[in-house]
């Protein structure tokens, strides 16, 4: 009991200083005056709430719900990026963005038993928007910033497997609902340097859901960067792609392997890779997320799907290195390591 206080406290203490952080938004925007065809602003239970609905909206399809949680005191209307294309032309998706009011604790956390009003009143706004719309309930998604983060993390450990994905950027929770949280594929970030919500309570959600045996969970952390972890995080190109491609009950295998990896020295003593991306892209399973890089079987890098080429500047004159590479998809299912290639480091 005593240990649990403390746990409680600690995250009162870390929330209390959200006052720092208004104005905060993952995705690249702006205040805007002027929103975009198909958002409108209504009312539950007193709480405003904001509604992005595809402006081509067409109820003999379904479509996908992100639900954005946002920091302590912004209630600002962003003009969002999953409002415009490439999202709402690749696949066009609903995205609801709750207000609350409560500057430290509007969205709950981890640590609480029960969710915070104003997340009680958003889960009843999700369910009667399931009603009001043809929305596909397999492809509901999570996002949080600062409180909104620990707010993810606290409705993930109260709702297990309700949602299909999850981001939580800059936030915190309670490692002890680990076995909870693992049920929803998530990507957590945070930034190395942020004075406002320590980057430990984030590597400590990792891991503690790892050692439960979560398989679908991934970390990204920013060096030299603060609290503001939600600007590198939306320039991750693959960031919307990943969770939109999380869905309920489908289960996947693993990507087939890389192919041709090249490898050639240059003559600034750093090792120059090249591979071709596994073939079939139409294969849902060759979706490639991130490539894992090894040298001599150690993990050196995770490039992310755009790259198929990586310069080695950490190799040493007149060393004999050996690489190989395996694909990661969107559903953490990683490849079979292609044959190592050697390459020799002239002096």
């Amino acid at each position: 009991m005593v240990l649990h206080q403390k746990a409680l406290a600690a995250a009162a203490l870390s929330m209390l200083l959200f006052w720092a952080c208004s104005h905060e938004s993952i995705v690249a925007g702006r205040p805007a005056s002027l929103l975009p065809e198909g958002y409108t602003e209504r009312y539950h239970a007193g709480m405003r709430y904001g509604l992005f609905v595809p402006p081509a909206y067409d109820s003999s399809r379904s479509y996908p719900l992100i639900t954005v949680l946002h920091g302590s005191n912004d209630t600002v209307s962003w003009d969002l990026s999953w409002y415009h294309a490439p999202v709402q032309t690749r696949d066009p998706c609903f995205v609801l963005t709750p207000k609350s009011l409560v500057a430290n604790n509007g969205w709950g956390n981890s640590w609480w038993l029960q969710h915070s009003p104003d997340m009680r009143k958003t889960l009843e706004v999700i369910a009667r928007l399931c009603v009001e719309y043809n929305l596909d309930t397999t492809r509901l998604y999570l996002q949080g910033t600062s409180m909104g983060g620990y707010g993810v993390f606290g409705v993930l450990a109260k709702e297990p497997g309700r949602f299909a994905g999850a981001l939580a950027i800059c936030g915190g929770g309670n490692s002890a609902t680990a076995e909870a949280i693992k049920q929803t594929p998530l990507w957590i970030f945070h930034g190395a340097e942020d004075p406002i919500v320590p980057a430990q309570l984030s590597r400590d959600m990792y891991q503690a859901i790892l050692r439960a045996g979560g398989r679908h969970v991934r970390y990204t952390e920013y060096p030299g960067v603060g609290h503001a972890a939600w600007t590198p995080a939306w320039q991750e190109p693959t960031l919307p792609w990943w969770l939109l491609a999380q869905r309920k009950g489908v289960s996947h295998g693993q990507p087939d392997s890389v192919r041709n990896l090249r490898a050639e020295a240059t003559p600034q003593a750093h090792v120059q890779l090249r591979w071709d991306p596994p073939a079939d892209p139409a294969k849902p399973d060759n979706q490639v997320w991130y490539y894992r890089i090894y040298r001599d079987f150690n993990l050196l890098a995770e490039p992310d799907m755009t790259h198929t080429t990586y310069l080695d500047t950490t190799a040493q004159k007149s060393a004999v290195y050996r690489y190989n590479l395996s694909a990661v998809n969107f559903f953490f299912e990683q490849s079979l390591r292609n044959t190592p290639v050697e390459v020799k480091v002239p002096n």
